[in-house]
């Protein structure tokens, strides 16, 4: 018997094999800690509903102040959250009259 060019295993005849190597992904971070943190940004951060996603590890922002909002903003860390909605904060704030 003959060694065979493709190896062995559970995988439909003539499918690419799936890598089962694949390093180990570090979590964006624990989970009760995570949400910890998005409790404490949601209260230091009125007119915005935040959420941490435990499923996809990533924070959400809902601007509740924005009547037709694009969606949620969406971040893997909080500091990245918090940019976006400061963006969000400065492209829909009032203009300023230097008059």
């Amino acid at each position: 018997m003959t060694a065979s060019a493709n190896p062995k295993g559970r995988h439909r005849r003539g499918a690419d094999l799936v890598r089962t190597d694949l390093p180990a992904t570090k979590p964006a971070a624990n989970t009760d800690n995570a949400t910890d943190l998005a409790r404490d940004l949601e209260s230091r951060h009125p007119g915005w509903v935040i959420l941490w996603r435990r499923w996809a590890r990533r924070y959400w922002a809902f601007p509740t102040w924005l009547p037709n909002a694009p969606g949620p903003l969406e971040a893997r860390n909080a500091q990245d959250l918090l940019t976006q909605m400061n963006d969000l904060e400065v492209q829909h704030s009032p203009r300023s009259s230097n008059a």
